[in-house]
């Protein structure tokens, strides 16, 4: 009887594995790019009505002005980031709900700081070390 080395497949198929899985890790940074706090919430609470990239362009708010949150076209505020954080909060009657109850300060300070991020007016937060 000749005896199975039954060993050597195994170690095999856990080599082949553990490569798989570094070389699918190694890619992480480009499949799950680091995202901000801020865009985490804008993602998370103004995607819907403005978009991905704050342009409006949602098929709920294509065409109002106001969804573009890119350029200098607001109903109530300058686009600084006081003023960004006091819409967010106080929201815009009959178009944009407050957020105030739902966002904490800090919250509203980083969605103001991304959407700074989305206009080209500060660059965006690098990834913590």
């Amino acid at each position: 009887m000749i005896p199975r080395r039954t060993g050597l497949p195994l170690a095999f198929a856990v080599c082949l594995v553990t490569a798989m899985a570094g070389m699918s890790l190694a890619g992480c940074h480009q499949l799950f790019p680091y995202r901000s706090p801020g865009e985490v919430l804008y993602r998370k609470h103004c995607t819907e009505c403005h978009g991905l990239d704050a342009a409006g362009n949602t098929p709920r708010y294509m065409g109002n002005a106001y969804a573009d949150l890119r350029d200098n076209t607001w109903r109530t505020a300058a686009a600084n980031e006081g003023a960004l954080e006091a819409v967010i909060e106080t929201g815009v009657f009959g178009e944009m709900p407050p957020f105030g109850d739902r966002l904490s300060r800090e919250e509203m300070r980083q969605i103001a700081f991304y959407l700074q991020v989305l206009r080209g007016e500060r660059s965006p937060e690098p990834p913590p070390k």
